[in-house]
């Protein structure tokens, strides 16, 4: 993906990073620092495996190792804007979402 954006060698094409999207190819954070500064927005998301396939859980309740994705959007030097895509919910579950953002995204506890 990364030579595929190259190849443009365009500021028009670039990546939107979706953690939970590559999960089923590989590990996130490594994707994080192959397409490095292509990265221009991330969809914040988390998957878990199951013996008949895969589902969509919360943040922090997944395979993601967001420890790991922090670091590596760090090191990236990412200061871009990330956006949940999860499931609605009423006020309560929002601020949940807000909290698991601010902890596994930010590192806030």
């Amino acid at each position: 993906m990364a030579a595929y954006i190259k190849e443009f060698q365009s500021p028009w094409i670039q990546a939107w990073f979706d953690v939970g999207n590559v999960v089923l190819y590989g590990y996130p954070q490594d994707w994080i620092r192959t397409l490095g500064k292509s990265i221009v927005k991330v969809h914040l998301k988390d998957f878990k495996r199951k013996e008949s396939g895969y589902e969509w859980v919360n943040l922090g309740d997944g395979d993601v190792n967001w420890e790991a994705v922090r670091e590596a959007f760090r090191e990236i030097g990412y200061a871009g804007s990330a956006i949940t895509e999860l499931e609605a919910g009423d006020e309560a579950y929002l601020r949940d979402v807000s909290q698991r953002v601010d902890r596994l995204i930010i590192g806030r506890a």
